[in-house]
């Protein structure tokens, strides 16, 4: 009986102690996968929500992909007037992998882009940018 009753502390205590050491403000409180696995995919944007709290949507059907893979490269596809264009470089998480930063190649021109890391899931992924305004991703 008390075998029992101490696994059951215990175990209460492992939950307590997991919820409540979230790393990313949204979520998830505990995962299996690690975060370069839950990264790594092919993601289009879902949303956008201002810092003021407006949301608007992508428009047109091809929004656009960006994928992360489990090598740190990215690459970025979207149709601009009509043209297809792709633009490739590489990620790293930062501030204890609670930033992701991005680096892109722009013909020789490098551009990073640090953000925050509000969720992390396999199936959704929270953006926000420095000046407060968010992206939402879903699997492509």
């Amino acid at each position: 009986m008390k075998t029992v009753k101490f696994l059951s502390i215990t175990l209460l205590a492992f939950v307590f102690v997991l919820g409540s050491c979230n790393k990313y403000e949204e979520g998830p409180a505990l995962s299996l996968r690690t975060k370069k696995a839950r990264l790594a995919g092919v993601w289009k944007i879902e949303k956008f929500v201002d810092s003021d709290g407006t949301t608007s949507y992508p428009e047109g059907d091809d929004n656009g992909t960006i994928e992360y893979t489990k090598d740190n490269e990215v690459k970025a596809a979207f149709t601009l007037f009509g043209v297809q264009a792709v633009i490739s470089g590489e990620w790293e998480f930062i501030n204890d992998k609670e930033w992701l930063r991005v680096i892109l190649d722009y013909n020789g021109e490098k551009e990073v882009e640090d953000s925050k890391i509000l969720r992390l899931k396999n199936d959704e992924l929270w953006l926000e940018d420095t000046d407060g305004d968010q992206t939402h991703f879903i699997p492509a």
